[in-house]
């Protein structure tokens, strides 16, 4: 899982890059603001998930979310963020985050959490895909020797 971390926080990025290279997730990389986030979504090696603070430069998370969804629309993004705003968390939600979790003491818990979930979302995806292409191979196998 290719994942992308924007945090200009440097000693939250370099916890949370910790946290998830001893959790397995090697593939990362890491931005401080949300305009490199959006060139790297644009790249041939897209992120499958990216990991974003809320509040990161001159533009907030909900406005680089609405650019992602424009271009990529499952592309699968957390929020992590100190902010206490109820309304902020809805409106990241409402705008097509996958969750929102706030930067407190069970932060790390619940991002490995969700990126579980995700693993195995995306392993049901697979079989899916493969059980419906081999009983189309099956169908037209039948329908071939009729």
């Amino acid at each position: 899982m290719f994942i992308v971390l924007v945090e200009d926080d440097h000693f939250y990025a370099t916890l949370l890059q910790e946290f998830l290279r001893q959790n397995g997730y090697t593939d990362l990389k890491h931005f401080d603001n949300g305009l490199e986030c959006l060139l790297q979504v644009y790249e041939e090696k897209a992120p499958d998930v990216i990991i974003m603070d809320y509040q990161i430069g001159l533009i907030n998370g909900v406005e680089i979310l609405q650019k992602i969804r424009a271009y990529k629309p499952d592309l699968q993004v957390i929020f992590m963020s100190g902010q206490k705003d109820v309304k902020v968390a809805v409106q990241s939600m409402k705008k097509g985050a996958r969750d929102y979790i706030p930067k407190d003491e069970k932060a790390l818990e619940r991002l490995l959490k969700v990126l579980k979930e995700m693993e195995s979302e995306g392993r049901k995806k697979q079989e899916n895909r493969r059980a419906g292409s081999v009983l189309s191979k099956v169908k037209k196998f039948l329908t071939d020797h009729e």
